[in-house]
């Protein structure tokens, strides 16, 4: 199980607020570009003093129980794994290291991140600069929760967050369109794009995985709902 150790020339120099700011970070993601673009700016960072990678949920749980590092950040979508659900066993294996849950795809509530046990989420497609204020604010001995989703191209539009409320109902895609005053293709359409933004193959898992980043909202009764455009 690989364990990087990176202190390179040409680090940042640590400011006042850093000086006694030193965090091993665990980097939890099944795409290299991630490790690799991570672990650069990290490498520059003189309060960080390992940097660890992990690309299964059972690795970085291994190693957060090994090292302890103060930091883990966790992609919601670890391969066919939940970000959340990692986030929990490393939080049980090693209560003193504070999650941030990041994503490129989709946002997650902060109910269900801090659920989960995290520290906060921020959008992976941030600039690296805020990434790195990000993670340096979770290591801190005192961190107050990172709330980042700015930038996630994630969040479902409100007709899609209708939809999704209703398959959970266990509405299908032609009640779905009668009770909205929608084409079926259009609810195919919308539907198509729920499961695209979540990264799952069918409903079923949608709805599994909505539940668990709490992205599902009680559906009002029909007459209480605003009416919207039919062109969604």
């Amino acid at each position: 199980m690989p364990v990087s150790h990176i202190r390179p020339a040409g680090r940042s120099p640590v400011s006042v607020a850093d000086h006694d700011l030193r965090a091993g970070v665990l980097l939890v993601d099944n795409r290299d570009i991630v490790h690799l673009g991570l672990r650069v700016l990290l490498a520059r960072q003189e309060w960080v003093t390992r940097v660890l990678s992990a690309r299964r949920g059972a690795d970085a749980v291994l190693l957060a129980e090994r090292h302890q590092p103060r930091v883990a950040v966790v992609d919601l979508f670890v391969g066919s794994e939940y970000g959340v659900n990692i986030c929990r066993a490393i939080r049980e294996c090693s209560p003193d290291t504070r999650v941030l849950l990041t994503s490129s795809s989709t946002v997650l509530t902060q109910h269900a991140a801090r659920t989960a046990g995290a520290t906060g989420f921020i959008a992976k497609d941030t600039a690296a600069t805020e990434m790195l204020a990000a993670i340096r604010a979770v290591a801190h001995s005192n961190p107050r929760f990172v709330w980042r989703p700015e930038v996630a191209r994630g969040p479902l539009s409100r007709r899609q967050q209708q939809i999704l409320n209703l398959m959970a109902e266990g509405a299908t895609n032609p009640r779905i369109a009668d009770m909205l005053g929608l084409s079926l293709d259009t609810v195919k359409h919308h539907t198509t794009l729920i499961y695209k933004r979540l990264q799952v193959p069918n409903r079923a898992a949608a709805v599994h995985l909505a539940q668990r980043l709490g992205l599902l909202s009680p559906t009002p009764p029909p007459e209480l709902q605003q009416p919207l455009q039919r062109a969604a």
